[in-house]
């Protein structure tokens, strides 16, 4: 390969700034002398382009890539092969969109890690992209920061769709593959195994982790070790200050098992949006438990109340009433086989006894009985006291994530206000009195004057996406890795 600047590719393609060098080839600034507009022109290295097999897969992913069009995704504009000026091998060059920004890796290097927004934003558009790809059937296959661009205005782009596909199925470059990939690559793909949508959800939640904790899950002495890690070992939880949802949702998307992570980058990039939105992330469509859900083992519909997300206690178990056994029939019965006079006796006083009992405790009922039908939970009750709660409820639900306050809190409450449950009421007059006290029909003032408790206002609306204020210094002209 013996390229310049200066050396015009195809009659058409001159060649003005080399912007990357790779193990695939070179990629370069150049202008397009007949649509006289900017281009990044990628020229494959020799091995790849007398490769048949490879060149036959590179031209079906080139016009597959072309069809896709999504701001998310840097635009392939045209392929060709041509001989070499020098009279070498023809060289192979796929011709790209010229993006003004900046590589992840690069914002990496500098900033060392993103904030919780500036990921999560990131997170989605990228998962956006790789929909639309998805959806037509193509596999990335390399998502990694190298290969997505960041703009100005914190647009994101992703570069060299299409290539990571033709190069794993070229046999020559096979386990360069794995090498030049292999902070990133999905368990199955280390495994050999085919690559799936998944797999770029997998390297795209790596690429996550990495951007909230300022490393990569895996790291090793080389390539081979760190491959490895990915097929079996679990990632360093990342850092607590994170809340509960955005790590469960890393967690998730890092599945060793590709059934059980999110299919795609739609379905990904909407538990990111949920997560935005303060919610727990939804669970893939084909999760069904394991290690990736040790949090979820509870309960959702408890869990989701308090973060993080507890374990339940164990629940008590109601055992069905039993009836008290029968007493032998010799010490029942005289042995003419009827009751005898002292357990007749003993009965009747102890029947008189219970009905005694029972009247004085439905008398007691009935005097302190306040005409209030709406059961409260003892534990509740005792929490909220004669005390006003807060508005997100007292002791520790403060740090409730629903963005509404459960209904039992505000019953609770109301209950709490009207009857004290240090006073207990004064008793209903005597029957023989016919004019009720008043104190049992008005309510006290209190309880129309007292404000119902309101929880955080709900976020209905995430913050628009495109833009979340990365520092990048000045306009850089990418066109993509070079690998």
């Amino acid at each position: 390969m013996s390229l310049q600047t200066g050396s015009v590719i195809a009659d058409r393609y001159e060649l003005l700034r080399l912007i990357a060098t790779g193990g695939m080839g070179q990629v370069w600034e150049a202008m397009d002398t007949r649509l006289d507009r900017r281009v990044a022109v990628k020229v494959l290295k020799a091995e790849f382009s007398e490769d048949q097999e490879f060149l036959a897969r590179f031209r079906n992913e080139a016009r597959t890539t072309a069809a896709l069009n999504h701001p998310g995704i840097a635009g392939v504009y045209d392929y060709g092969e041509t001989a070499d000026q020098a009279g070498g091998a023809p060289l192979a060059y796929l011709v790209m969109e010229l993006v003004n920004g900046e590589p992840l890796n690069a914002v990496l290097s500098r900033l060392g890690h993103l904030s919780q927004a500036q990921a999560l934003d990131l997170l989605e558009q990228t998962g956006r992209a790789l929909q639309v790809a998805h959806t037509a059937g193509l596999v990335h296959r390399d998502v990694k920061p190298g290969n997505i661009l960041i703009t100005p205005t914190g647009q994101v782009k992703i570069t060299d769709f299409g290539i990571a596909k033709a190069v794993d199925a070229a046999p020559v470059t096979k386990t360069g593959m794995v090498m030049g990939t292999a902070q990133y690559i999905s368990p199955e793909q280390a495994s050999g195994e085919d690559a799936t949508a998944a797999s770029d959800v997998y390297s795209l939640g790596v690429v996550g982790y990495e951007c909230l904790a300022g490393k990569r899950p895996f790291s090793g002495d080389g390539a081979i070790t760190v491959a490895m890690k990915h097929i079996r070992d679990q990632p360093e939880p990342l850092p607590t200050d994170l809340p509960a949802p955005v790590r469960e949702l890393i967690t998730l998307t890092l599945g060793k098992d590709p059934r059980q992570r999110y299919a795609n980058g739609g379905e990904f990039a909407d538990a990111v949006a949920a997560v935005k939105a303060g919610q727990r992330p939804p669970m893939p469509r084909g999760w069904t438990g394991g290690a990736t859900g040790a949090s979820r083992a509870a309960d959702t519909a408890a869990t989701a109340i308090v973060p993080p997300p507890a374990r339940p206690g164990p629940q008590p178990v109601v055992r069905p009433s039993t009836p008290t056994p029968r007493p032998a029939a010799s010490s029942s019965y005289s042995d003419e086989g009827g009751w005898t006079k002292t357990q007749k006796t003993i009965l009747g006083a102890s029947v008189a006894l219970l009905l005694l009992a029972a009247a004085i405790v439905g008398g007691y009922l009935i005097f302190n009985d306040t005409g209030d039908s709406t059961p409260t939970a003892p534990s509740t009750t005792t929490d909220a006291g004669t005390v006003a709660p807060p508005p997100t409820g007292a002791g520790t639900t403060a740090r409730t994530v629903p963005t509404t306050p459960p209904p039992a809190t505000k019953t609770v409450t109301e209950t709490s206000t009207a009857h004290p449950t240090t006073t207990p009421p004064p008793p209903p007059p005597k029957p023989t009195t016919t004019t009720p006290a008043p104190t049992t029909t008005t309510p006290p003032p209190t309880t129309t004057t007292e404000p119902p408790p309101t929880g955080p206002e709900p976020t209905t609306t995430p913050p628009p996406r495109g833009i979340f204020g990365l520092p990048i210094p000045g306009a850089i002209l990418h066109g993509g890795n070079a690998r």
